[in-house]
């Protein structure tokens, strides 16, 4: 009992100082923070249902049996829970976009629904995934190994798009690699050690563990995020741009200025201005998908890059936006409409400077930011 009390504790203090540093930072805001904060506050709960599990273990006090089902039953399903949050973390972290993470989710919910189902009919029909005894002795059952599958189905997923992910130099260069492996490796070794080893406790620590290697890891790569929109920054456009120095590579660049963004702020306030920073990043992500990166370089300028064969698909890609944008613009989802300026150019690689290379798409997005006034105008 000691030694559970000492494994699952450090896994405790791990997670309880990462959320008070957390919250120091303020860094709450994003969706991928939500998903890991909601990790962190599951593996507390599973470290402590955990600790809980062996302390009611054949006790004879009244209502011992059911506290044990209680607690056996919020283990199992909190570590299909971390599984099911990791692999929505991951997909979010790489793609950057809220559509395809509800498409996945759809698919990825099913072995956590699955588990769900034979908890609760394990409450009613005893030893389909655990059993206690009239002792109140805890004991696996038959089809206990299935949350063991479930969990490696969620680990193995996120390397397999981790993997897939790769492929693209371009679009995933600086992507959460490293985090994949500090998190799975821990977590894949603490699992078969538990199912292995009867009565070793050692699931919910390791889970500790690589939350805090992600974090630690994370930590690294927050000077290429923009802090409000969650989308990449300016140091990572030239990190990016640098890295893809080959003239052959194939690489468009979309400047996209928001129309009347000083309206947004003045009319609705500046809480309203932010918001809509969001809203276009996230709706710039969703329209680009995994054909390229969205950057804020500045303010409410933001930046696409895209692999492209030729100029034709950047059109496909501006028309698409412009689509989105409308469609969001006439919704009731904001009070506020969306457009833009827009300039594009294309990456000449090494024959190329990244100054001059933005300074092309600024200049085309200047004059068509003209335009917009000057229609504007006429039109009062």
């Amino acid at each position: 009992m000691a030694e559970v009390l000492i494994v699952n504790g450090i896994g405790i203090c791990l997670m309880a100082a990462i959320q008070l540093i957390r919250i120091d930072m303020g860094d709450r805001g994003l969706l991928s923070n939500k998903i890991y904060d909601a990790m962190v506050k599951l593996t507390i709960i599973g470290c402590s249902a955990e600790i809980g599990t062996f302390l009611v273990d054949g006790a004879g006090f009244a209502g011992a049996a059911a506290l044990s089902y209680l607690l056996n039953s919020i283990c199992f399903l909190g570590t299909c829970s971390v599984g099911l949050l990791w692999c929505c973390y991951v997909e979010f972290k790489i793609y950057n976009s809220i559509e395809r993470l509800k498409k996945r989710f759809r698919v990825l919910v099913i072995p956590f629904a699955i588990i769900l189902v034979l908890i609760i009919a394990n409450l009613f029909v005893h030893g389909i995934i655990f059993s206690i005894s009239e002792e109140n002795i805890y004991s696996r059952g038959t089809l206990v190994s299935l949350s063991y599958i479930a969990l490696f189905i969620y680990f193995f997923y996120s390397i397999l798009i981790t993997v897939v992910s790769k492929r693209s130099e371009f679009q995933f260069r600086f992507k959460p690699v490293m985090s994949i492996y500090v998190f799975v490796v821990p977590c894949i070794a603490g699992t078969i050690i538990q199912g292995l080893f009867y009565g070793i406790t050692c699931g919910w620590t390791s889970v500790a563990m690589s939350m805090t290697f992600v974090f630690i890891e994370g930590q690294s790569k927050t000077s290429f995020v923009d802090a409000l929109s969650g989308m990449y920054n300016r140091r990572y456009l030239e990190y990016i741009l640098n890295k893809n120095d080959s003239s052959d590579a194939g690489i468009y660049g979309i400047m996209l200025d928001v129309n009347g963004f000083k309206q947004i702020n003045d009319i609705y306030g500046h809480t309203k201005g932010d918001e809509a920073i969001v809203v276009v990043g996230r709706m710039l992500s969703d329209v680009i998908g995994e054909k390229g990166v969205v950057i804020r370089f500045a303010g409410d300028e933001f930046i696409v890059l895209v692999e492209a064969d030729n100029e034709s698909q950047i059109d496909a890609a501006l028309e698409a936006i412009k689509a989105r944008a409308d469609e969001i613009s006439n919704s009731e989802d904001v009070p506020y409409s969306i457009s833009f300026a827009v300039g594009t150019s294309r990456y000449k690689g090494e024959d190329d400077d990244i100054d001059e290379f933005i300074t092309r798409m600024d200049q085309m997005m200047y004059r068509d930011k003209e335009e917009y006034y000057k229609h504007r105008e006429q039109n009062r």
